[in-house]
């Protein structure tokens, strides 16, 4: 369980708390959840985001399903990505030392300067 997921799961346990001491707070709630959630927290939330309250009934049981995961296998990569799993050159110039007959040292990207 993530950070987030004990936030959350801590935010739903206040709501609910409240839901059982507040009917106004119920049905306002299920009327215009955001506005309702924003209040109760004392924020404004995202403009894009919703929210969805549904009050189970006797006999009625609602599964919350996370959300899909992207399929990261079906993402592209990048040409640096490319090269290393294919067991190529790295696009990156990799610096190699070199001394010159003066005993000073260079750094140079082409090993054939040196």
């Amino acid at each position: 369980m993530t950070i987030a997921d004990t936030y959350r799961d801590e935010l739903e346990s206040r709501i609910i708390e409240q839901v059982q001491r507040d009917p106004a707070f119920r049905h306002r709630l299920l009327d215009d959840p955001k506005a309702a959630v924003s209040d109760f927290l004392g924020i404004a939330l995202p403009l894009g985001m919703t929210i969805t309250v549904l009050e189970e009934e006797p006999g009625h049981h609602i599964l919350v399903l996370p959300p899909t995961l992207p399929d990261l296998d079906a993402l592209p990569l990048d040409d640096l990505e490319l090269s290393l799993i294919g067991g190529g050159r790295t696009l990156r110039p990799i610096p190699t030392v070199c001394s010159d007959t003066r005993a000073r040292r260079n750094v140079t990207t082409d090993r054939s300067s040196c």
